[in-house]
């Protein structure tokens, strides 16, 4: 019985390289969802920082309104204090800046834990990775010069 379990238990060179290919390509995905948190945070506070100066500084002023594929119209601010908010699933409501603002660190917060939980992720993964390596190292053979 102990020699099928010690059968089972002893991998392969090739196994533990497919292991480690399979470790690499999960880090290489999770660093590329990292990248596209930091994106949408980026964004985030330029959103936010943007609705800051606009109650401070932005009624009566005139501003170009996006309209898509690089197209604007002139118009003006009136209720600088007046914005609509996306809260899911395509659902809009009124709310005050200050609101809005809330609502957009709350987002920037739950962006800023997963990012932190896919970077725990990583370094696990990675450890693994080194883990697999020294096996891998430990099953050859010694070469000599």
């Amino acid at each position: 019985m102990e020699v099928v379990e010690m059968a089972r238990k002893v991998r392969t060179p090739e196994k533990i390289q497919d292991e480690i290919r399979s470790y690499l390509g999960e880090i290489e995905y999770l660093r590329e969802q990292i990248g596209a948190i930091d994106a949408t945070i980026a964004e985030l506070r330029i959103t936010d920082s943007t609705l800051a100066y606009l109650k401070e500084k932005g009624e009566g002023r005139a501003i170009y309104i996006p309209l898509g594929s690089g197209v604007a119209i002139r118009g003006k601010i009136e209720k600088p204090d007046d914005v609509v908010v996306d809260v899911g699933a395509g659902i809009l409501i009124n709310a005050t800046v200050d609101e809005a603002r809330e609502n957009i660190e709350k987002r920037i917060n739950t962006l800023m834990e997963l990012r932190l939980a896919l970077l725990r992720k990583i370094e696990e993964d990675t450890r693994k990775v080194n883990e697999l390596l020294k096996e891998l190292r430990e099953g050859q053979p010694e070469k000599k010069d």
